[in-house]
């Protein structure tokens, strides 16, 4: 058992300290002077193009240069995401040190993400607006991914332990600029892109983003198949008042895949400490599994320059969500404790079914304002928040295979998943709709209303101090209804209201210098996803807080970024289950867990040809406090889905006017499925190129991933894991035109 003091010392990661002193170092190599970066008609939101730094970020709710933000952020830029075909989010995020992924976590779906071991699947945004919704989220209309890591509640409100992963949109811009790609791949991979944005006149412009994609999975019956389109227009470009509006609609057509099964208790008993069966081996039903989700958002965002230093903005978002699931979830299953797994080992098929609908409507102000007091100058954001959030969700008692229900006196009737072998499974088996249930619809709404201010206050011009607060009122209410002759609707509801905090202090001896410390809070309420249950609704929220040190260089004229990072990001009052059974109580807010770790990122051009995008992420997650006396053998132990290393190198090189190469790896430690940390996923490495061609206005790209067909696991979740891709390559060609 590891030492429960909480006290950790990074002496244990010597080559952490070497590379800080290194980064620390080459500050002094800022006299060298790169040749300019040619920018072409259409700048990203960043204010950069055809690189992998980006100079400012606006995961911050305002656009702000990187060395005025005293936390670890990352922007995985356009040009990175196209050098390597990352066309989901996903694909984006692993260039994010810290971060890893869940698998269908707890039968849901979409984009399951955890940062520095924290659970942040409800803490993505796009355009600094809440996207919770399960879908899985493509990057044909996405400028650049930002990371922002630690809890961030003064500015996002409910959530954030880990960090926010912030989604920025590509705007319409002046100008005349057309692409389309195709791209064709291994696993009937086909896709197809467009890009359109046309200038009206001096000051409106309209663009469009399309997107058709279907593709098979090297696990033979999972299928990826979806489409999107994002048309937007701005009036105003460049005046002092200006209106954007923005809509998405996006569907996708999936056979979800659930992975390989493992056996989740102790691997002693069994013989097996990892996953089973073969990676490529698929052991969902292949006719009867369905993912449908359809995505619909409209954004206006408003923003008026009143003077010089005052700007107004205000921005609503409507969006609505569907989801439409059935998938089958392995497991493995022994007839008697002495069995050894083998080939003939029982898998069953656990029902993953459900289907949900949600709505939300959000408007947000901001006020931004410039101030001078005597020496001192303010930056102050002041704003507020307003969202309502509605849900629905229905546990699917699901049909046979030709879409019947079978309906009785109990209800809907549910359809028993037929089970499989671990060396041979069975697509094709047919569920067996013959046994009644107790299906429960959740109705539930949840309400915000937020204010906030911050002032970032220059006390010179090397000395800067940040302090910001929030003040959450979030109220969400939950009605259960049965579908069968059972107690009526049960109603539950919690009201919280939460100050959270966010402080600073920035040391910038040179212009391409900045050293900081940094603080700040966040909570997650118990009905962080909206809904509630009678313990759930007697549960005070959640506390977290972020401990931080770092410092940030822009080195050759801005075009390469260095940061790094000490950090303790910890959940003082964790939930655990009520030690009481068969008594209604709040859940016990007594458990306290934490991450220590130190990162180092660097991204942009090591000369006028060369670029890189690197990172690694040293951490010691560990689960500090149980309240409950059986699992108090627990403590001291790595949480699930918590590896100790991430690590990830990109790197391309212009060999000429048209050929362009390049490629990296992405690296990850040993992960624990659970508390007991005796059945692991193994650590792994896996490599990824690229060569491009370029004449004019036509380019041939081709990326091969996973180069030396590497057997590893990404996602993960109980009883089952997802097998990363095995060697796969892409081919695109695209053509841009006025």
């Amino acid at each position: 058992m590891r030492d429960k003091s909480g006290i950790r010392h990074f002496a244990k990661f010597p080559a952490a300290a070497a590379l800080f002193s290194a980064v620390a170092g080459g500050v002094h190599a800022n006299e060298a002077v790169l040749a300019p970066v040619e920018v072409s008609a259409e700048a990203n939101q960043n204010g950069t193009s055809n690189t992998y730094n980006a100079p400012t970020v606006s995961v911050g709710r305002m656009q702000q240069d990187t060395l005025d933000v005293p936390q670890s952020v990352t922007t995985i830029t356009q040009e990175l995401m196209h050098d390597q075909d990352a066309n989901t989010v996903k694909e984006a995020l692993r260039n994010a040190v810290g971060v890893t992924f869940n698998a269908a976590e707890g039968g849901a779906s979409g984009d399951g993400i955890r940062i520095r071991g924290f659970g942040a699947s409800n803490d993505l945004y796009l355009d600094s607006f809440r996207d919770a919704a399960q879908y899985n989220r493509d990057t044909f209309f996405i400028d650049s991914v930002e990371v922002l890591r630690g809890p961030a509640s003064m500015l996002f409100g409910r959530g954030s332990t880990g960090g926010v992963v912030n989604q920025v949109s590509k705007k319409a811009f002046k100008g005349d600029l057309n692409q389309v790609t195709t791209t064709l791949g291994t696993d009937a991979y086909y896709r197809a892109e467009g890009d359109f944005n046309k200038a009206i006149n001096d000051n409106t412009a309209i663009r469009l983003n399309v997107m058709g994609q279907k593709a098979d999975s090297f696990r033979d019956g999972a299928e990826m198949n979806r489409w999107g389109v994002a048309p937007t227009v701005t009036f105003g470009i460049g005046e002092p008042t200006q209106l954007s509006v923005m809509y998405l609609h996006y569907e996708e057509n999936n056979v979800p895949d659930y992975g390989v099964p493992y056996y989740r208790k102790s691997a002693s008993i069994h013989g097996t400490d990892q996953p089973i069966g073969n990676v490529d081996q698929f052991y969902g039903l292949r006719d009867f599994d369905s993912e449908d989700t359809v995505a619909d958002m409209l954004s206006l965002n408003f923003q008026h320059q009143i003077t010089p230093n005052l700007l107004l903005k205000n921005g609503t978002r409507l969006g609505k969500y569907q989801l439409d699931l059935r998938a089958s979830a392995p497991g493995l299953q022994f007839a008697s404790p002495s069995d050894a797994l083998s080939d003939s080992t029982k898998v069953t098929r656990g029902r993953k079914l459900r289907m949900r609908d949600q709505e939300i409507i959000s408007n947000q102000t901001d006020v931004l304002w410039d101030v001078e007091t005597g020496t001192i100058r303010h930056s102050i954001l002041a704003g507020m928040e307003l969202t309502r959030e509605k849900l629905t969700s229905t546990g699917r008692m699901q049909l046979d295979l030709t879409g019947t229900a079978k309906p009785n006196d109990a209800g809907l009737r549910p359809c028993i998943m037929p089970s499989t072998t671990v060396g041979n499974p069975n697509l094709g088996g047919a569920p067996n709709c013959s046994a009644p249930v107790n299906t429960v619809a959740a109705h539930s709404t949840a309400d915000t209303v937020a204010f906030y201010l911050q002032d970032m206050i220059d006390l010179n011009p090397h000395w800067k101090v940040l302090l910001g607060a929030r003040y959450d009122h979030f109220k969400a209410e939950t009605t259960n209804e049965s579908f069968t002759k059972l107690p009526a609707a049960i109603n539950t509801g919690r009201t919280d209201n939460v100050w959270s905090w966010r402080t600073g202090l920035i040391y910038q001896p040179t212009a391409v210098q900045s050293y900081y410390v940094s603080y700040g809070t966040s909570f997650n309420p118990s009905a962080e996803a909206y809904s509630t249950d009678p313990k759930s609704a007697l549960t005070d929220p959640e506390k977290n807080a972020n401990y931080e040190i770092g410092a940030k260089f822009n080195l050759y004229d801005g075009r390469l970024a260095l940061r790094t990072a000490i950090f303790r990001t910890e959940k003082t009052n964790e939930r655990q289950t009520d030690i009481e059974p068969g008594v209604v109580k709040p859940y016990l807010l007594s458990g306290r867990r934490y991450t220590d770790g130190i990162e180092l990122e660097a991204a942009g051009q090591l000369s006028a040809d060369w670029q890189i995008f690197a990172g690694v992420a040293l951490m010691d997650p560990v689960v500090a406090e149980i309240a409950n006396p059986q699992r108090k053998y627990q403590e001291g132990n790595l949480p699930d889905n918590a590896p100790r290393y991430t690590a990830n190198l990109w790197t391309t090189y212009q060999i000429d006017g048209n050929w362009k190469v390049g490629g990296g790896f992405n690296a990850m430690g040993k992960r624990y499925t659970n508390l007991d940390n005796i059945v692991n996923l193994p650590g792994y490495v896996r490599w990824d190129a690229m060569a491009e061609w370029n004449h004019r206005d036509v380019s041939v790209q081709l990326n091969v991933y996973n180069l030396f067909d590497t057997d590893h696991y990404e996602g993960l979740y109980q009883g089952f894991t997802l097998p990363g891709t095995q060697r796969s390559a892409r081919l695109s060609a695209s053509y841009k035109f006025n």
